[in-house]
């Protein structure tokens, strides 16, 4: 059994990081190093947690680093990454709380399986709306079943909960890109492209909270900013890389364009925003004439022949017909 570095940014949480730690020491599996990143809070959290961590019996598995200025979660991971000393890697909020056999599940689950990521279920605390995990568990996916169980939605694209090996990570790059939000939509992914399998191990091993300080839903210029910023390096990583231009593949990265598009247009009612995202969309359009999408994107693609006004309003029109069925589906109960 390997050595487990959990990674937690720690930013505003002082109401909640004496659970998250409670979480994490309180694990089953012995062999753990915690690495907590102080993104310069700005409230108590790092006095909260020190008050915890100095009198519990595990103490000596913690360690604090101090980044000189806030710069933001994916720094803050990325700090972890580069100073953690175990086999395997695992991300946690500091919002957030595990069950207590989550890190040695999840070690067994890699350790007997031969696989590249594991992961599994989650609940939702204070939100019921939120989506769920829908990963059949005990499945083993390789190559384009991982590709197509995340343009389904089956699993989630932040990056907690899931255990990966630290020598793959700096193998396959797979830090997160600074200065951006959003940057969880590239990381997993890029991580989809470069896993040769992935298994979902059984139950809800991971509790996520919203609360009042989340910034869950919210849209801001900077979110729809980063969202183009996202799409443009998805873009540029596929052009890079050719082998990776399947049919799977192409159509995630229209699917990821889809729900930007429907999320923009239902949260901030600006129709500028939403031209200058077809704009982008369509810019950043991977051609491959011996490749055909899945059926919906490849229907919404249909509109990149269009002149540029028709388009937009034939990508639009297809995207808010697919949610107002969606919608009425959950309505009427369909699955």
């Amino acid at each position: 059994m390997g050595k487990v570095s959990i990674i937690i940014p720690v930013y505003n949480v002082e109401h909640y990081i004496t659970q998250c730690l409670q979480s994490v020491l309180g694990q089953s599996y012995s062999d753990i190093e915690v690495i907590l990143v102080d993104d310069c809070s700005p409230d108590r959290s790092i006095e909260v947690a020190l008050d915890f961590i100095s009198s519990h019996p595990r103490k000596d598995v913690v360690r604090i680093l101090h980044q000189e200025r806030n710069q933001g979660q994916s720094y803050a991971r990325n700090t972890g990454i580069k100073a953690a000393t175990g086999d395997y890697v695992y991300f946690l909020d500091s919002d957030d709380y595990i069950a207590p056999d989550t890190i040695a599940l999840l070690v067994d689950a890699m350790e007997h399986n031969d696989i590249d990521l594991a992961i599994s279920g989650f609940d939702v605390v204070g939100d019921n709306r939120f989506p769920r995990f829908r990963l059949p568990f005990g499945s083993i996916l390789k190559g384009d079943e991982i590709i197509n169980s995340l343009y389904r939605e089956e699993w989630h694209v932040m990056p907690w909960n899931k255990l990966l090996r630290l020598d793959f990570i700096k193998k396959n790059n797979l830090y997160f890109e600074s200065g951006i939000i959003h940057e969880d939509d590239l990381w997993t992914f890029i991580l989809a492209t470069k896993i040769r399998s992935m298994m979902a191990i059984e139950g809800a091993t991971y509790f996520y909270v919203v609360h009042d300080e989340a910034t869950t839903g919210r849209v801001t210029m900077r979110h729809f900013n980063c969202r183009i910023k996202v799409i443009e390096l998805i873009a540029q990583y596929l052009t890079a890389n050719p082998e990776l231009q399947t049919t799977a593949v192409l159509s995630l990265f229209e699917r990821f364009k889809m729900l930007y598009m429907r999320n923009i247009h239902n949260k901030m009612h600006n129709s500028q925003c939403d031209r200058k995202l077809y704009d982008v969309i369509r810019n950043n359009r991977i051609v491959r004439g011996d490749i055909k999408l899945y059926p919906t994107e490849h229907f919404l693609s249909l509109g990149y022949k269009l002149p540029r006004r028709l388009g937009y309003w034939h990508y639009l029109g297809t995207i808010m017909a697919i949610y107002k069925m969606m919608m009425l589906k959950l309505k009427l109960g369909i699955a």
